[in-house]
């Protein structure tokens, strides 16, 4: 069996937002976090915004170019007060006067729509969205809040940043495996499934639903292993619905309110995604059992794609080996090692080290 380790790892580094996506993620939202906090007619409740989504839960591929952004009101959910659907205009109305705060013309706008949970704001020069999500937190960002939905005219329960907290806690509980696993799963997705995706919320609550169902994750076994396990449990837990029903979808739990979380899966979307990940399970047990290391490599370029999934993991071999040479690379906050000229602000220099001589007790 070939696990390509190394291989895997490059693969991680290549279907990350490239650095002026993650740049635009750490600097846009203070700026909005800022103009949000001191508004005078749009009462906010201290600490007033936090990072939500992808980007925060550390579990973003390729491209993205949309960061999810929490605006903590007062209000009470149960009475609808403020009125859900209204808040949401109320909002919207605040984030029009954010153009001229920010000092935008014309020639670099900003593009402000409401939608049925948010307002979405779009940088057209960075090419970069914001999806301000108001919602009331009675106890604060970490514990269950309510975001409005503005066709149902009602608040809604929501735990995005105690989703956050559980993703960190098994990733560092499984040896930083749980992440890169969604990060797999989704670049799977994302290069097979042009159209018909399903949410990448939906993904990581099966991963994390197979980890509990299995009583954990087997961090002694590689990457490549866990995904074609992940692949084939997902399959064999819903194909009976391919059989039974023309119209059945799965009915996935929030990892954290217990809810139905897949309701508005389509039925046409769903066998689509079946047909995909069987596709995925079968493509990744033929490179695990192959004896030929070429042709492994070229099965999980057909699963991953062949300008991700590296014929050699040379470039990845020397960035660990110049990971031993302090001040050539960084740190990112999940922990994975990249050349400094891929750094971003928020990921940390590997510093210069200082030999003093050998100690002597």
């Amino acid at each position: 069996m070939h696990n390509l380790g190394t291989h895997f790892t490059e693969l991680l580094n290549n279907i990350r937002p490239p650095v002026h996506r993650r740049e635009a993620a750490h600097d846009l939202p203070p700026k909005v976090r800022n103009f949000i906090a001191h508004h005078v007619e749009f009462e906010t409740l201290y600490p007033h915004t936090r990072l939500a989504g992808s980007y925060a839960q550390a579990t973003c591929v390729g491209d993205v170019k949309d960061v999810d952004f929490l605006v903590r009101v007062p209000g009470d959910p149960e009475e609808n007060e403020p009125e859900a659907k209204q808040l949401v205009q109320d909002l919207k109305n605040v984030l029009d006067e954010l153009p001229e705060y920010l000092g935008y013309n014309g020639e670099a706008a900003i593009d402000i729509e409401r939608a049925r949970r948010s307002v979405h704001v779009y940088f057209e020069q960075e090419d970069f969205h914001l999806d301000v999500v108001p919602c009331i937190a009675p106890d604060g960002f970490d514990e269950v809040l309510y975001v409005p939905d503005r066709g149902f005219n009602e608040w809604i329960p929501s735990h995005p940043i105690g989703y956050i907290n559980l993703l960190r806690e098994l990733d560092e509980k499984y040896h930083q495996k749980v992440r890169p696993l969604i990060k797999l799963l989704k670049h799977f997705r994302n290069y097979h499934m042009k159209t018909r995706r399903p949410k990448s919320y939906w993904l990581g609550a099966l991963v994390i639903h197979h980890i509990r169902k299995a009583n954990g994750l087997d961090t002694t076994i590689s990457l490549a292993e866990l995904f074609h396990s992940i692949c084939d449990a997902v399959y064999l837990q819903y194909d009976h619905l391919l059989h039974t029903s023309e119209t059945a979808t799965p009915n996935i739990p929030d990892p954290l309110l217990d809810h139905n979380i897949s309701w508005n899966w389509e039925r046409s979307h769903f066998e689509t995604f079946m047909r995909r990940l069987d596709d995925g399970r079968k493509w990744s047990q033929r490179a695990l059992e192959c004896d030929d290391r070429e042709k492994a490599i070229e099965w999980w370029q057909k699963i991953f794609g062949d300008e991700y999934f590296p014929s050699s993991a040379e470039n990845t071999a020397s960035q660990l080996a110049k990971s031993l040479s302090p001040g050539s690379s960084s740190v990112t906050p999940t922990g994975l090692i990249i050349p400094s000229n891929q750094a971003t602000t928020r990921d940390t220099s590997i510093r210069n080290t200082t030999f003093h001589g050998d100690f002597d007790a």
